[in-house]
């Protein structure tokens, strides 16, 4: 599933290429997306596209016959794509789950599993995540050591709890998780001061390093250009068991935390 890296990559280059186009009409094809439909963008202006917790929004702005905003969010789930068609090129919407036609050109949505989902809102509080954006000003240290207190829950499955940090998933979890230097099973209540610095550093680092790349493909992936993320040569542990440490070269270890893969180095995350 993509996760705040690949999200925001896709978010920057739709703002990029259609921020100020107007929505001529939003077409949803797939059934299963049809009650998004009640409220209608037709005429409405793309303010920007920004991205929202793990969701792409278009920040729309009303005709002049209207006074109400809208937020138009798509969840890309596990193989949803949303894919850029600059004005002159065909408007192919075959397989596309919904198409938004705009002034100049367009936007598909495709999603093979179907999982996806569109969502149009007239208050933008129920559009904002629950949790803290990692790399907002909010985050201090402070802030950190705040949400992690007395949790008993491990820290790489606290990193994936979008109540207390949002955006991350499997992958950015694990890889904070080696740049901290911390076993990914200790729990996150009981982390040092100093660890807890460390952690604040990884996230940050982490995540600003892997949008630099547009984020990380293993299968499903791709930008709204349609080309993949290049930060997958970047990993250090994840999808790597038995490989050795980038770093000390012992064999990177896997381990199964609430029924997700988890990856890291004994060495270099003692328990």
């Amino acid at each position: 599933m993509p996760e705040l890296p690949e999200v925001e990559t896709v978010a920057r280059q739709l703002n990029a290429a259609i921020a100020g186009r107007r929505i001529r009409h939003l077409r949803l094809l797939d059934p299963k997306l049809r009650a998004a439909g009640r409220l209608s963008v037709d005429d409405y202006r793309i303010e920007a596209v920004r991205r929202y917790g793990k969701q792409v929004v278009f920040e729309l702005v009303p005709p002049r016959k209207r006074s109400v905003a809208r937020w138009l969010c798509v969840h890309l789930r596990m193989t949803g794509r949303l894919i850029h068609v600059p004005a002159g090129q065909t408007m192919d919407a075959t397989k596309a789950r919904a198409v938004i036609e705009l002034d100049h050109g367009g936007v598909l949505f495709r999603d093979t599993r179907r999982f996806g989902t569109i969502g149009i809102h007239e208050d933008q509080a129920a559009v904002l995540p629950a949790g803290v954006e990692p790399l907002s000003n909010e985050l201090t240290v402070a802030r950190l050591k705040e949400l992690l207190a007395n949790s008993p829950t491990p820290l790489k499955t606290w990193l994936l709890m979008q109540d207390r940090l949002v955006g991350l998933g499997n992958i950015y979890a694990s890889e904070i998780c080696f740049a901290a230097g911390i076993h990914p099973a200790r729990p996150a209540g009981r982390l040092s001061d100093a660890e807890i610095r460390r952690l604040r550093t990884a996230i940050r680092r982490i995540l600003t390093a892997a949008i630099k790349h547009c984020g990380t493909t293993f299968s499903d992936f791709q930008d709204s250009r349609g080309e993949v993320g290049g930060y997958v040569k970047y990993l250090k542990v994840y999808h790597r068991a038995g490989e050795p440490c980038r770093r000390c070269s012992t064999p990177i270890e896997k381990i199964t935390q609430a029924q997700r893969s988890t990856y890291f180095c004994p060495t270099c995350q003692p328990d």
